[in-house]
């Protein structure tokens, strides 16, 4: 497979040798040299677009949980309607008991005794009184435990609100914190020079003529997809075409096709033609799909990198994995047994 101009282990490695280097790009900080190199500059753009798709990603799972919060939220709010009507209605059921023995003026059964005609006819009436009684004293209880139940809803939907509010304050931030990282980049780059800004343009161009052969390259060690059966067995192959279909599309941030993706968009809208929902979130695509071991990958397995598992890609088979990998290079295809990723990889899960 061709060698790419900067890749990703290249791009992080220089940058972190640029602490110096990039404190002379403040004016009046410092003694270090003003003008790094355009190499330079350019490892410190990827930095920041690597921190920026960081950011992008917790904003992407902070979003999906917003959402199902709501949902959460919305099936509470459910209940306590049908509860407040069920609490209003045995409310109104024992309104209606106070009233009328209010207009009775509460006779007691032992002085009924005395006032009706014949002990026969108390019997009855006390009989009946009974009977009246135990359905009242079923009644409140009933009304209590309503009145318990819709208390403890409502509870539950502060809780709900509250929960909501914190994830989409989390939500922002993290947008807010990606923005600055791009901004940051744009900051960077408008430093440039005429003169420089053409040699970045060239640098750039020569990369992802870099990167799309080596794209191709690492395709041609692919085998041909399985065709899919009945059963379901084979819609990875579904999704890994759709994957290696992408390559040489832009890499945007948030974006989920059909002209550019991020990670996690990518991998979300291949798997999406096998016909299956995966959320737009590189960490929670983690969590809902099944560990597997490096060694028994199969075509559209799902390939995790870096702690906070802020990147993924598709396996396609023949030890090749595709990702939309930054601004830089938009979606290529790559060894995933290469030294850098190797580094970086934290697992694999099949959906």
């Amino acid at each position: 497979m061709a060698t790419r101009r900067f890749s990703r282990a290249v791009v992080l490695a220089v940058a972190a040798t640029l602490s110096v280097s990039a404190i002379a790009l403040v004016p009046g900080t410092g003694t270090a040299d003003p003008s790094p190199s355009i190499e330079e500059v350019q490892a410190r753009v990827d930095a920041l677009y690597e921190d920026a798709e960081a950011a992008t990603e917790r904003a992407h799972n902070a979003t999906v949980e917003v959402e199902e919060a709501k949902d959460r939220l919305a099936l509470v709010e459910k209940q306590i309607a049908v509860q407040q009507k069920e609490f209003d209605a045995l409310s109104e059921l024992i309104a209606d008991y106070a009233a009328a023995m209010y207009a009775g003026g509460g006779v007691d059964p032992s002085l009924q005794m005395m006032l009706s005609a014949s002990p026969r006819e108390f019997l009855s009436q006390a009989q009946a009184l009974g009977q009246v009684m135990r359905t009242q004293d079923s009644d409140l209880r009933r009304v209590e435990a309503a009145h318990i139940a819709l208390a403890q809803s409502k509870a539950l939907a502060d809780q709900q609100v509250a929960r909501l509010k914190e994830l989409e304050a989390e939500a922002a931030k993290e947008k807010a914190t990606a923005d600055a990282k791009l901004a940051e980049a744009e900051e960077l780059l408008s430093r440039l020079k005429k003169e420089e800004r053409q040699r970045l343009a060239a640098l750039q161009a020569e990369r992802a003529a870099a990167a799309d052969a080596a794209s191709r390259d690492a395709l041609r060690e692919v085998p041909a997809p399985a065709p899919p059966v009945s059963s379901g067995v084979g819609r990875g192959s579904i999704a890994a075409s759709f994957a290696q279909a992408q390559v040489g599309k832009a890499y945007v941030y948030g974006a989920a096709g059909p002209d550019a993706f991020d990670c996690s968009g990518l991998t979300m809208a291949a798997w999406a033609q096998a016909g299956v929902s995966l959320p737009h979130a590189a960490s929670q695509q983690y969590s809902m799909t099944t560990r597997v071991d490096s060694g028994s990958l199969i075509p559209g397995d799902l390939v995790f990198f870096y702690s906070d598992l802020h990147h993924v890609g598709i396996y396609v088979g023949g030890g090749v994995f595709v990702h939309a990998a930054n601004p830089g290079d938009g979606v290529v295809a790559e060894s995933l047994f290469g030294s850098y990723y190797q580094s970086v990889y934290m697992g694999a899960g099949r959906v």
